[in-house]
């Protein structure tokens, strides 16, 4: 598609706040350290740190010095993090090449880890319900930390709370009482990033807060959208940062600078979810207009796939290459990159009431594996296999969860499944389901050791 999609005149800038001054580098003074014996320059040199001493010396390396410089830096990142888990003295050259392997085919979207077929039905003691006091209506969504510590959770009453993994319990809220000028409404989205130092949160108004979600301090209000945020994510092991709203437009933000990038257009009715991984590319659910898009950032262009009829609702990404969609209309399709066209589509996935299929309300895929779950208002999550060259979905087995399953995600190692569960759908109030409770729905699953 051509660029015109995307907003002209601004691309890949980085803009400043507004009132933001632009800091002068203070001019260094001689000092004299002669009194205590010392020489200038040797107390210059004494002072100076290492990260200053790489910045200088990357200012005068040719472009193969300073591949060879971030190489040799990679490596050493991936020998710390494969000794600390395998907890050896010794570095293992084999780890590193799988580890070198597996990075490359995740970034092609040709990483595939077969897990299916490890996982069986969880026992009723595997399925737990945790409920408090300040989600007094529907949870909305769930977004878990990406080393599997830390849960948040928000909810039509304006809350966001804070969950330990480890403790099973809760460590701190957001409320409308306690940040009235921050949260004005339903909370609509939330996403956290790959390093868990940005915490992004959305509700009713235009407005997106940044906070920090280990002390849950207000860091940073976005604006620009003129219309409500129904979707965040960050782009993998980056501060980028992507929104979608019902105004129909899908923004950039680089939390780095904390400073908006860019607005890509094209959707034809309100935007319904979002999705990225590794690559600068973001995938978005266009709801009405029946579409799903994939921008591509840096060539300024997109895809559009038609789906099926009715509302769009729902889009994951399983690897850089694939995605799962889901309708209103309770189809649930596997598609591929290169292709127009469903690879597969499984109708009327969570069954018909009254004559009407249900709807997909949210969906969750393990990262490059073959198993994602979906879930609706039929009392159940249900777990899927993707097989036969993503040409076939096959069901494994359903989930006793009671309620509107408003949002779902998996832990990074795929052993735990959170569910964000209501009485109600978390995008309006056509109808209620009494017999179900506000809360957390936490499954555990018995897996082998599986390196995703």
């Amino acid at each position: 598609m051509s660029s015109s999609f995307f907003l002209k005149g601004k691309s890949r800038q980085v803009h400043k706040r507004k009132g933001e001054k632009i800091k002068k580098k203070p001019v260094k003074k001689p000092n004299s350290n002669l009194e205590n014996g010392q020489d200038s320059s040797e107390s210059d040199l004494d002072l100076k740190k290492f990260s200053d001493a790489e910045e200088s010396e990357s200012d005068h390396e040719t472009a193969e010095e300073k591949k060879l410089r971030l190489a040799k830096k990679y490596l050493e990142e991936i020998e710390k993090e494969e000794a600390k888990r395998a907890e050896l003295k010794e570095i293992d050259d084999d780890a590193i090449g799988k580890r070198l392997q597996k990075d490359y085919l995740e970034q092609k979207g040709k990483l595939r880890v077969e897990v299916a077929d490890t996982y069986s039905a969880p026992a009723a003691d595997d399925v737990r319900l945790v409920r408090v006091r300040e989600h007094r209506l529907p949870l909305t969504c769930v977004c878990v930390s990406s080393d599997g510590r830390l849960v948040f959770t928000g909810s039509k009453c304006a809350s966001i709370v804070k969950w330990s993994v480890a403790e099973k319990r809760k460590l701190a809220t957001i409320t409308f009482k306690t940040h009235a000028q921050y949260v004005k409404g339903t909370i609509t989205a939330i996403a956290i990033s790959t390093d868990s130092k940005f915490l992004a949160t959305s509700d009713e108004s235009s407005d997106i807060q940044i906070w920090d979600p280990h002390t849950l301090k207000h860091v940073h209000t976005f604006r620009g959208h003129k219309d409500s945020v129904t979707g965040l994510v960050f782009r993998k092991n980056t501060h980028d940062m992507y929104s979608a709203s019902k105004d129909r437009s899908v923004k950039i933000w680089s939390l780095d600078e904390m400073a908006y990038v860019e607005t890509l257009f094209g959707h034809q009715s309100p935007i319904t979810a979002v999705d990225a991984l590794t690559r600068e590319r973001v995938i978005t659910a266009g709801g009405r207009d029946t579409t799903v898009r994939v921008w591509k950032i840096v060539e300024e262009s997109h895809l559009i796939f038609n789906g099926p009829v009715g509302s769009l609702d729902e889009v994951k990404l399983l690897d850089e290459e694939h995605f799962v969609s889901g309708s209103d209309n309770g189809s649930l399709s596997i598609w591929s990159l290169m292709k127009k066209k469903p690879l597969c589509t499984i109708p009327e996935a969570h069954g018909v009431e009254h004559d009407i299929p249900r709807w997909i309300t949210s969906i969750a895929t393990l990262l490059n594996s073959d198993v994602f779950a979906s879930g609706s208002y039929d009392n159940s999550v249900r777990l899927w296999k993707v097989c036969e060259a993503y040409r076939k979905i096959v069901p494994m087995f359903s989930i006793e969860v009671n309620g509107f399953v408003n949002g779902l995600q998996f832990t990074s190692d795929g052993r735990q499944l959170y569910c964000a569960v209501g009485q109600e759908h978390k995008a309006g109030r056509w109808w209620r389901l009494t017999s179900a409770k506000n809360g957390v729905v936490i499954v555990n699953f018995h897996v082998n050791n599986v390196d995703l």
